[in-house]
C-alpha cells in the first residue's frame, strides 16, 4: 500500500505514525471546523477563499488556526508532493485540542490537521443529465461555520441511495437553506436566487455568480420549498463537484426536468475557471 502523510500540529508525518489524543474535546464533543479545497493541474484551487473560510469558521467557535496561510501553503504543497495525486482534495481540520474535562477547549491548545484524498469525480452523466436531491428539514446548529458535524447527513446515505439522490436539500420546514455539502440556487425567469441567511459561503458559489453576473441577474434572499418545485431550474454547487444541475427533488421534475440554459452558463463559467487555473499552473 501507498505510504501516505499528513500534517499534525507543525510536523509532516505518515498517516500512520499520526497520533491525536483521546481527550480532544473534536473527538469527544465534536468542537471542531475544517474546510475543503481542491487541486487544479496539481495545484490548490481557491486557496485564499478556502483559508478565509477556515478562519472564520474558527472564529465563530472562538478557535484560532495555529499556523499563518504561508505555513498551511507551503504543509500543502509538501503533502502535494509526498502523496502523489493525479488531482486531490486538501482537508484542513481544527478542533479545541485536549480538554481536561471534556467540555472545555484551551486558548492556543487547538489541534490542526492536514489531510489529502485523490479527488473524486461524479460520472460524465449527471452533467448532462443532472441530478436528484431528496429534501430534508434540518437546520444546522452553526450555519455560517463549516464544522465537522455531519450527523444528519451520514444517517440518510439509505434515503439518499433509495431515491438515486447526490445529496439532502436543507429546509426550516418553509426556507430551503443549502444542501448538506454544497451550495443550493435556483433560477426563475433567467434569474438566480440564492439564499442569503443561515448558510454556509460557498466558495464556488461565490466565483460562478460572479463571473455570471454580468449576464444573469442574481437575487440574494430567501426562497421556500414552493419556489423550488416551482423554479425554472436549480443547481448546486461544490468544491469537489462543481457547478451540477439538479433536475429532480423529491420524484419531482424541477421546470422541465432537463439541463436548463443559465445552469448550462453557470457551468460553463466554472469550467473556464478551471481552465484558466490550469492554464496559469502549465505557464509558472
Amino acid at each position: 500500500m501507498q505510504r501516505r502523510f499528513c500534517y499534525l500540529n507543525g510536523e509532516i508525518l505518515e498517516t500512520d505514525q499520526a497520533r491525536i489524543s483521546p481527550y480532544d474535546i473534536g473527538l469527544l464533543r465534536g468542537y471542531a471546523v475544517f474546510d475543503l479545497l481542491r487541486t487544479v493541474a496539481g495545484r490548490p484551487f481557491l486557496l485564499a477563499e478556502h483559508l478565509k473560510r477556515l478562519r472564520a469558521s474558527a472564529a465563530e467557535l472562538g478557535l484560532a488556526v495555529p499556523a499563518s496561510d504561508a505555513e498551511i501553503a507551503d504543509a500543502i504543497d509538501r503533502l502535494l508532493e509526498l502523496n502523489e495525486h493525479a488531482e486531490a482534495t486538501v482537508r484542513l481540520v481544527l478542533t479545541g485540542g485536549v480538554s481536561a474535562d471534556g467540555m472545555h477547549a484551551t486558548p492556543g491548545e487547538e489541534t490542526f490537521l492536514i489531510l489529502t484524498h485523490d479527488l473524486p469525480v461524479l460520472p460524465a452523466p449527471t452533467y448532462e443529465r443532472g441530478a436528484r436531491l431528496v429534501t430534508h428539514e434540518h437546520l444546522r446548529e452553526c450555519p455560517t461555520a463549516k464544522t465537522t458535524n455531519y450527523l444528519t447527513l451520514l444517517k440518510h446515505h439509505d434515503v439518499m441511495a433509495d431515491a438515486g439522490a447526490i445529496d439532502l436539500l436543507y429546509h426550516d420546514g418553509e426556507r430551503v437553506t443549502e444542501a448538506a455539502t454544497a451550495s443550493f440556487f435556483v433560477v426563475r425567469d433567467g434569474r438566480v436566487l440564492a439564499p442569503e441567511a443561515d448558510v454556509l459561503p460557498g466558495t464556488v458559489g461565490q466565483l460562478v455568480l460572479e463571473a455570471a453576473g454580468g449576464e444573469f441577474e442574481v437575487s440574494y434572499g430567501s426562497f421556500t420549498v414552493d419556489d423550488v418545485f416551482g423554479a425554472d431550474e436549480a443547481f448546486l454547487t461544490s468544491t469537489t463537484r462543481g457547478v451540477v444541475p439538479v433536475v429532480e427533488i423529491d420524484g419531482r421534475a424541477i421546470g422541465d426536468g432537463r439541463v436548463g440554459p443559465v445552469t448550462r452558463a453557470v457551468m460553463e463559467r466554472f469550467d473556464a475557471a478551471v481552465a484558466s487555473a490550469a492554464a496559469a499552473t502549465s505557464a509558472s
